[in-house]
C-alpha cells in the first residue's frame, strides 16, 4: 500500500492534530474513528493514493453515506454531517500541512439537517421535582443532587460536566469553567445560588468521601472514585426523574434544553443563551429554546387582531 494511505499512520498524526487543537476525547475519538471508514471507501474505489482523491471521489463519498444502512436503516442526516465533516477536517488538515495542494473536500457541502429538538421537555414543575428527587442525606444523594442542579442550573453538556476538573471550578466568583468544549471552545458558565450552594455543599461533606486519590482532579466521581462516563451521568438523570414520579425520558440533553427554554421564557435573550450553550451560531441556539404550542396560543389569543376584536 502506497505509503500517503497508511490509516495507522494518518490516524496519529491526525489524532496528534487534533488534540493539539484542544478538542474534546470524544471528537477526536469521533474523527479519527471516521477515517477507517473514509480509507475502506476509497481501497474499494481503488484509490491508491492520497493525493489521488479528486472532489468527485468525496462526493461520491458522501452520496455513499446517504445510502449506507446501519441496524436496518439509514443514517440520519445528523449522522451522515458528522461524519462527512469529520472528512472535510482531515482534508484541511492535509492543505494546512502542505501535503496536498488542494482541499477536494472544501466545496462538498453536507446534508442539510432538520432544526430537530428534544422530544421531550418537562415544565417548571417537573423540572423541580427531578432536581429535588435524591435523597442528600446520603453520599450518593448529595452528589446527584449537584449534578442535577449543575446540569439545569448552567445548561452544561454531559461530556462538559464528565470532564470538569477542580480548578475549572470558583465559588467565590460563582463561575465555571468549561475548558475545551464542542468544537474546542472554552466558555465561563455562571453558577446560581441553588446550583452553587449543592455544589459546595457536594464538594465538602460527599466528593472526600468518594475520592480514592488525593491527586483526584475530577469534580464529580462515581461511587468507586472513577470517572463518570456519558451513560452514568445519564444514569444520574434518568434515575432522579423515576423516582420525581417523572414519566418523561429525561436525559442530561433534556436538562440542558430545558434551561434554555425556560430562561427564554422568563425573558433571557437569545444573544445570552448562546453564550450561556456555547452555540457557535444563534441559529443553533433558536433549536433549543423552542416555545411550547401552549405559550404560543396564549400569545396568539393576547396579541392577533382577530382575537382582540372579538374581545372588544
Amino acid at each position: 500500500m502506497d505509503r500517503s494511505m497508511d490509516v495507522a499512520l494518518w490516524r496519529s498524526r491526525f489524532r496528534e492534530h487534533l488534540q493539539l487543537g484542544h478538542y474534546s476525547p470524544r471528537t477526536v475519538a469521533g474523527y479519527v474513528g471516521e477515517l477507517g471508514a473514509l480509507f475502506a471507501f476509497l481501497a474499494e474505489r481503488g484509490v491508491e493514493s492520497l493525493g489521488s482523491v479528486t472532489r468527485e471521489v468525496v462526493k461520491e463519498y458522501r452520496n455513499h453515506l446517504f445510502y449506507l444502512e446501519s441496524r436496518g436503516s439509514r443514517l440520519s442526516s445528523t449522522t451522515q454531517n458528522r461524519r462527512l465533516h469529520a472528512v472535510k477536517s482531515f482534508f484541511r488538515y492535509l492543505v494546512e500541512e502542505d501535503f496536498l495542494l488542494i482541499d477536494p473536500a472544501a466545496r462538498v457541502n453536507p446534508p442539510r439537517t432538520p432544526g430537530a429538538l428534544p422530544r421531550v421537555i418537562l415544565s417548571e414543575p417537573e423540572a423541580a421535582r427531578v432536581l429535588e428527587a435524591p435523597d442528600v442525606s446520603t453520599i450518593l444523594g448529595l452528589r446527584d443532587r449537584a449534578i442535577l442542579e449543575v446540569l439545569y442550573g448552567t445548561a452544561i453538556r454531559n461530556s462538559e460536566l464528565s470532564s470538569l476538573t477542580l480548578d475549572a471550578v470558583d465559588l467565590a466568583r460563582d463561575e465555571l469553567r468549561v475548558h475545551c468544549g464542542k468544537g474546542g471552545q472554552s466558555r465561563v458558565l455562571p453558577l446560581g445560588e441553588e446550583a452553587a450552594a449543592w455544589l459546595e455543599a457536594y464538594l465538602v461533606r460527599s466528593r472526600p468521601l468518594l475520592v480514592r486519590v488525593p491527586q483526584e482532579a475530577l469534580v464529580f466521581v462515581t461511587w468507586r472514585g472513577l470517572r463518570f462516563t456519558r451513560g452514568g451521568l445519564s444514569d444520574v438523570v434518568r434515575r432522579a426523574a423515576r423516582e420525581a414520579g417523572v414519566t418523561k425520558e429525561v436525559t442530561p440533553h433534556v436538562l440542558r434544553h430545558c434551561c434554555a427554554t425556560h430562561m427564554l421564557r422568563h425573558g433571557a435573550g437569545l444573544r445570552h443563551l448562546q453564550q450561556l450553550l456555547g452555540h457557535a451560531l444563534v441559529t443553533t441556539t433558536q433549536r433549543y429554546t423552542r416555545l411550547e404550542t401552549s405559550d404560543l396560543r396564549r400569545v396568539l389569543r393576547r396579541c392577533h387582531p382577530r382575537e382582540r376584536r372579538q374581545r372588544s
